[in-house]
């Protein structure tokens, strides 16, 4: 029996395992970084390569196109970051043309950003195959297996807020 090729693929979930395995199991925190860190490296790819957009400008469009008209610091409250990064991803995607910058109508030193039709349709393209990627990566899951795992991801979540809430910036 002739033995398979090992592909790239074989060896990064290889060296995925060993990473896995070399953390106690209970290590919550590392595994979700850890794929997290894995959907960034992936998504900063992909968006690079549709768009030619860094990480922090694609999810600096993707909160604008959520919010609709906004400020960088609703956009910043959003995301979880520091305003900096989004004042300096809102810079770069406002000389791209892709987000417009207005004054703000009460706030005399604020302006308020939105999508500009290009920028509309550069989401629209990015969006759509993330879309097709988030399937994809729970296609092994059944319905209620993704729905047990929202469901648990949404009860440690609450329960790590409820033990800092302070963590909200609310």
């Amino acid at each position: 029996m002739k033995k398979r090729e090992t592909t790239a693929a074989d060896r990064a979930i290889e060296a995925l395992e060993e990473r896995w395995a070399n953390v106690a199991p209970g290590n919550l925190p590392y595994h979700i970084l850890l794929l997290s860190k894995i959907i960034d490296r992936t998504t900063a790819q992909h968006v690079r390569e549709t768009a030619d957009l860094s990480l922090p400008e694609w999810r600096t469009m993707a909160h604008v196109h959520y919010l609709g008209l906004c400020s960088a610091s609703e956009v910043a409250s959003l995301a979880f970051v520091d305003r900096a990064e989004v004042s300096r991803a809102l810079g770069s995607l406002e000389e791209r043309g892709l987000v417009r910058r207005e004054p703000h109508p009460t706030k005399r030193n604020s302006r308020l950003v939105s999508l500009t039709d290009e920028g509309k349709k550069v989401h629209l393209s990015i969006r759509g195959e993330r879309g097709r990627f988030f399937t994809d990566w729970v296609s092994d899951l059944d319905e209620a297996e993704r729905k047990q795992l929202d469901s648990g991801l949404r009860q440690i979540i609450r329960r790590v807020v409820t033990l800092a809430p302070h963590v909200m910036d609310l």
